[in-house]
């Protein structure tokens, strides 16, 4: 029997080719955290705020918050204070010594901030005599004292304007960038005459100081907004303390210059 001859057996081959419609090429975008802050939207406005009640006169309380220039000796977050310009000598307070015929501050340079972020402004400066001291930075800040109280102490809520030889620019310590970390920054101080029937009420405040001593209440108002979202990330952790060892700083001032320990 002849030998068998085994012949090769064909290969079949299937080619497959998928034709996808040609797209311009684009680039990768990459979206870091970092970038994203900074390209997002001013935060909106926020608000810190703290108040105690103190046995002193409310005149005398008034008298050293009006004193501007002394504020970077005594309160945290300020580095500098300086006032730049005065008001005409009070008419309206003849009856009290500590307020008689003074001229208060109408515009002042203040340094301030907090979390490492510093930034210097020219600041409007509103004083309603024996009540309320507001100084406004920033071109978008306004008042949030009543048009009313206002207009009585011929005051107005204006936007600023550069006296000579101040730009009202602001800066970032260390930092060449003209941006500012605060969009806005507003601060009021207010003092507010209490009876010694309300302050005998408030025991927990009034123990141990004589039912003849004279009590105000201090509060302190902080309005700001941060130019970029980065800012508040990085001071967010001590953001909130700010208003309450600002006031008391204010407290350790008045007890040196006034005299007794606030309750």
């Amino acid at each position: 029997m002849p030998p068998t001859t085994l012949l090769p057996r064909p290969r079949i081959g299937i080619s497959l080719r998928v034709f996808a419609p040609s797209l311009p090429w684009q680039p990768q975008q990459r979206r870091t955290f970092l970038s994203s802050l900074l390209s997002s939207s001013p935060l909106p406005p926020q608000t810190l705020t703290a108040s105690r009640r103190l046995p002193y006169n409310h005149a005398a309380l008034y008298a050293l918050i009006a004193d501007i220039d002394s504020y970077s000796a005594f309160l945290p977050y300020c580095s500098v204070s300086r006032v730049t310009a005065w008001s005409h000598p009070d008419p309206q307070n003849d009856t009290d010594p500590l307020l008689a015929h003074r001229r208060w501050p109408t515009r002042a340079d203040l340094t301030a901030g907090w979390g490492g972020l510093e930034q210097t402004y020219t600041s409007r400066v509103l004083c309603v005599p024996g009540s309320i001291v507001e100084a406004l930075s920033g071109d978008g800040a306004r008042s949030g004292i009543a048009p009313d109280v206002l207009a009585r102490y011929g005051l107005r809520d204006e936007p600023p304007t550069s006296a000579p030889g101040e730009t009202g620019s602001s800066h970032r310590s260390g930092s060449v960038e003209e941006e500012g970390v605060f969009k806005t920054l507003v601060t009021r101080w207010t003092v507010t005459p209490v009876s010694r029937l309300a302050a005998a009420a408030d025991g927990r405040r009034t123990t141990g100081v004589s039912q003849q001593t004279e009590w105000s209440d201090i509060d302190l108002n902080i309005r700001f907004q941060f130019a970029n979202p980065l800012y508040g990330a990085v001071s967010s952790a001590v953001a909130d303390k700010v208003a309450p060892v600002m006031i008391e700083a204010f407290v350790k001032r008045a007890d040196k210059l006034l005299g007794g320990t606030a309750r």
